[in-house]
Formats: C-alpha cells, sequence, structure tokens
C-alpha cells in the first residue's frame, strides 16, 4: 500500500512538473500565431529608407513620382481644345469624340485600384516603369491614329498608364517620410491632379492652334519619356515589405508568406466599407467634382459676359490653378504642424475646415460676379478662392487616410481617387442642365450650400474617426 501510495504520489508530482511547460507550450504557440502578422509589421522600420536617405534625395525622388502624377490629370483635359479638330479628322460625331474624354475619365478612376494592389505586391518601382512605359506607347497610338475606334482604344490605354501614380504615389509618401513630414510632401505631390486639368486646356489650345492637334500627343510622349528615364536612372524601390521580402528571399529562409492575389485585389473595394474613409474623403470629393463643375461651365460664362476670346479664356484657368497650387502646399504645411502639437492622424482634419469655409465663398462671388457681368477681376478672385478652398480640403484628407492605413495606402489612396473622379465625372454633365435653367448664381450658390454641408462628414471623422480606423475586418 505504501509503495502504491508513493507511486501514485511520485506520478501526481510529476503530472504536476510536466503540465505547466505542456501548458506554456501550447499558450506560447496560440500567443505566437497571433501575434505573427503583428511581429512582421513592427520589423519592418529594419527594412524602411525614411533614415537611410537624405532628405534631399527624398524629395528628388517625390519630385520624379509627382511628375508621373502629373501626366493622368494634364493629359486629360489638354486636348479638349482641339475636339472639334479631332472629330473633322475622323468624320464623327459630338457624342463619339466626348466618348474618349468620359472614358478617360473613367479608366483613370478605376485602374489605381488594380495599380495599388500589385504596388503593394510587386513594388513601387517596377509598377512605375511598366505604367509609364505603357503610357507612352498608347500617346504614340493616339498621334497615329488614322480611325476614331483606335484613337478611343489608346486613350483607354493611355488613362490606364497614366492612372498607376494616382495611387501608388501616396504609397511611396508613406515610405519616404514620418508622420510629421508627409502632411507637406502628400501637399506637394497632389499638386498634378489640382493644377494639371487647369494647365492642361492652356498649353493644348495654344499647340493646337500653332502645330495642330496630333502634336498635343507627341509632346505628351516626349514628356512621359523624360519621367520614364528619370524613375528607370533615380527612384528605387521604397516599400519597407517589398524590401523585407527580397531580403528573405535572399536569405535561407526561402518561404516568403504572399496572400492570394483575389484577396489583395479586393482590398481598394473593402475601404469603399470604411468609415473612416467615406467621411474623410466624402468633403475632397464633392470639391472636386465642384471644381470640374466650374471648368465645364467658364469657358460660356466668359465668352458671354465678358466676350473672352479662347486664349483668354484657358488664360483665366490660372486663378483657379495657383489657389489650388497654395492650398495643397500650404494646407501640407499646417496639417503637419496639427499633428506635431496633437499627435494623433484626425489633428490632421482640423485644417480642412479652412477650405469647408473658403471654398462656399468662392463659389458664390465666381457664380453671380460672371452671371451679372462683374468685373472680370472679381470673378476671377472667385475662381482663386474655389481653387484655394479645393487645395485645403484635399492635401489633409488624402495625408489622413494614408496615415491611418500605412500599410495599405496605396490602396486606400486607389479608393480615394475613385470617389474623386465619379464626382469629377458626374458634375460637368449636370453643368449644361443646371445653369441654362437657374442662372450660374443659383447653380454655384447651391453647390456652395453643399459644400459647407459636407463639413458634418468632417466633423463625424474627427470624432469618431480613431474608433472606426480600428475596423480592420476582411483587410
Amino acid at each position: 500500500m505504501i509503495t502504491a501510495d508513493a507511486s501514485s504520489s511520485s506520478n501526481e508530482h510529476s503530472n504536476a512538473l510536466k503540465n505547466p511547460y505542456e501548458e506554456n507550450s501550447r499558450e506560447e504557440t496560440v500567443i505566437s500565431e497571433e501575434n505573427a502578422e503583428k511581429e512582421a509589421v513592427d520589423d519592418l522600420h529594419l527594412y524602411s529608407v525614411k533614415d537611410k536617405m537624405s532628405l534631399k534625395r527624398k524629395w528628388f525622388i517625390l519630385t520624379i513620382v509627382a511628375m508621373q502624377g502629373f501626366l493622368g490629370p494634364v493629359t486629360s483635359s489638354i486636348y479638349i481644345p482641339a475636339i472639334a479638330q479631332v472629330r473633322q479628322t475622323f468624320h464623327t460625331t459630338n457624342i463619339t469624340i466626348n466618348a474618349t474624354i468620359s472614358l478617360y475619365v473613367f479608366v483613370i478612376g478605376l485602374m489605381p485600384l488594380f495599380w495599388a494592389t500589385f504596388s503593394e505586391r510587386y513594388g513601387r518601382r517596377i509598377i512605375y516603369i511598366l505604367s509609364t512605359a505603357l503610357y507612352i506607347a498608347a500617346t504614340v497610338g493616339c498621334a497615329l491614329s488614322r480611325s476614331v475606334g483606335l484613337f478611343i482604344a489608346m486613350r483607354a490605354l493611355q488613362a490606364t498608364g497614366a492612372s498607376a501614380s494616382q495611387a501608388v504615389g501616396a504609397g511611396t509618401v508613406i515610405d519616404l517620410f514620418n508622420q510629421q513630414e508627409r502632411g507637406n510632401a502628400m501637399g506637394f505631390f497632389l499638386l498634378g491632379p489640382l493644377i494639371g486639368p487647369v494647365i492642361g486646356p492652356i498649353a493644348g489650345g495654344y499647340i493646337n492652334q500653332y502645330i495642330g492637334w496630333r502634336f498635343i500627343f507627341w509632346i505628351l510622349c516626349a514628356l512621359g519619356g523624360l519621367i520614364f528615364i528619370l524613375i528607370l536612372f533615380f527612384v528605387p524601390e521604397t516599400s519597407a515589405i517589398i524590401l523585407k521580402k527580397r531580403k528573405i528571399a535572399g536569405s535561407k529562409e526561402r518561404f516568403i508568406h504572399q496572400e492570394p492575389l483575389l484577396k489583395s485585389m479586393s482590398k481598394p473595394f473593402i475601404f469603399l466599407t470604411k468609415l473612416s474613409v467615406i467621411f474623410a474623403t466624402t468633403p475632397y470629393s464633392i470639391a472636386y467634382g465642384f471644381m470640374y463643375f466650374m471648368i465645364a461651365s467658364l469657358p460660356q460664362q466668359l465668352s458671354t459676359h465678358y466676350h473672352f476670346t479662347s486664349s483668354q479664356i484657358g488664360l483665366s484657368y490660372l486663378a483657379n490653378g495657383t489657389g489650388n497650387a497654395v492650398g495643397a502646399v500650404l494646407s501640407g504645411i499646417l496639417s503637419d504642424r496639427a499633428i506635431v502639437k496633437k499627435n494623433v492622424p484626425e489633428a490632421r482634419l482640423s485644417v480642412i475646415w479652412l477650405g469647408i469655409i473658403i471654398l462656399p465663398m468662392g463659389e458664390v462671388v465666381y457664380g453671380w460676379c460672371s452671371q451679372f457681368g462683374i468685373h472680370v477681376v472679381s470673378c476671377l478672385f472667385g475662381l482663386f478662392l474655389l481653387g484655394l478652398g479645393v487645395g485645403l480640403v484635399q492635401t489633409p484628407s488624402n495625408t489622413y487616410i494614408s496615415d491611418i492605413y500605412p500599410k495599405y495606402a496605396a490602396s486606400v489612396m486607389s479608393t480615394a481617387n475613385l470617389l474623386r473622379c465619379l464626382s469629377a465625372g458626374f458634375t460637368p454633365l449636370v453643368a449644361p442642365v443646371l445653369i441654362p435653367a437657374i442662372g450660374n448664381g443659383w447653380s454655384m450658390t447651391i453647390l456652395a450650400f453643399i459644400s459647407a454641408a459636407s463639413g458634418i462628414c468632417v466633423f463625424l471623422a474627427q470624432r469618431y474617426g480613431s474608433i472606426w480606423a480600428k475596423d480592420t475586418k476582411w483587410l
């Protein structure tokens, strides 16, 4: 009995010694599995280029990327002054030739959803190279087109190539700059989407007038070629995730985790369900769409009430473009200061309120001054305020969503780009119907009320954004 009891006691004692280790082992395994992704992200700073490049080199790379980002917006509008000549060349209708504009806007809004996914999966550099090469080839195709069908197809491919930087560029900003520097950098990068649509008609009008519409595309081809060379020699891979994968591939650890392609491609669409993204980008999408409303209506207003020539109308867009540039850069600087004072991403959104105030003012001033033919300086001042308001709204909005989803910066920016392009594609269709019905003054006043009301989205994003940003379901 004593032996049996001793044996039983010995077994119990042995189990008591063994079980804690076994339990700890199981717990460690569970913790390891749960934290695997977190640990993988936590060590990305070891591969980040933020602290390995000089500030001068960062800004040089950003300048090249911004030039690539400028291609898409300027190409969308540069041949608008030559539409009549293009229609005559191809012996087609207004509806058909206008389809080249609508198709371009649609493609440039949609394709960044896919470019963003590929950049996060395969790297930024390869996407810049491939997309710019595609843009050059398609632009040559536009210049050499002998039928309207081929011209439309080449415009679609041109938009596909030009659209990549609209999303991938935001990822490069996140790769290169710390949070306290991103606002200024993002503001500089986003100058392209703002001033491109304004500069395009000015340049296109003069090129078409003196050397013909085909040379518009040859000049764009030369610009694309210059950017391609700069990217090829001076833009390295900047994604920490890609650099880490390459490091692992070169080591003894041959297995590299790669999520399924369909899951990667779904991310930009998933962001359409995230309240943090929707509420932060809605004010900018509205502002950008209303800017295109102005772009579509301005020629008729200036020619009717001020008897401006085509070249004078083109130069008038500079008032809006100047406001855009000032607003984009200024809001970037202010949002960086805001993030330094209060180190939370939502601090950037406070700068948007300046745009929410200034944008409606510009819309009202431009609308009523143009309708009653008040001195053209007052009309141009309204255009400047309108552009300033759009710029002040844009940079903080885009920088904020990149801050809260830094790992998926390209994907979330492609989502914002889609919303922006949908708005910009819709409002020019409304202008020819609304303005003749109620006048430019009341039309712009309605837009001003909507712009002011978008401040509700800013308020909600500031209040609940930090909570909504924690929702990473399906990502």
